[in-house]
């Protein structure tokens, strides 16, 4: 399953140089991130169990530059799930001529969040995530 998110990029996000800062572009990729984890039931099901995911590893490609008044669109998909880990690969797309502004790929580990210690992807989370993988 691939899920969408859309933003209009303020002057809020850019930084000196008139275009988004890497940072803010991290809080656009977790944001879609959250909605997407939200639209399939993820967050609910974590927060039952008291259990979370936290990135551990990150690759960031940025291949042009998105400017403040720029319409974009992240897309958000699990490409693969292992028996502790997966990945999360987003891209985002300027909605002008929908070139690619960025390719990201986030590693992350399911952990429980009284201990903080990583722990099997596994049960109800494991059929959760199988059924959404975009490979």
């Amino acid at each position: 399953m691939i899920h969408e998110t859309n933003y209009s990029i303020r002057t809020f996000h850019t930084d000196g140089f008139g275009h988004v800062n890497n940072s803010r572009h991290l809080e656009l990729l977790e944001e879609a991130r959250w909605q997407y984890a939200e639209s399939i039931g993820l967050v609910t099901m974590l927060a039952e169990r008291n259990l979370g995911f936290i990135i551990v590893d990150l690759r960031i490609r940025f291949r042009i530059p998105v400017f403040e008044g720029e319409q974009i669109k992240v897309t958000t998909c699990l490409k693969t799930l292992g028996s502790a880990s997966g990945e999360v690969e987003q891209l985002v797309y300027k909605n002008r001529d929908s070139k690619v502004a960025l390719k990201s790929l986030f590693h992350f580990v399911l952990i429980n969040r009284d201990t903080g210690d990583s722990i099997p992807i596994d049960g109800g989370i494991r059929e959760l995530l199988t059924g959404v993988i975009e490979p």
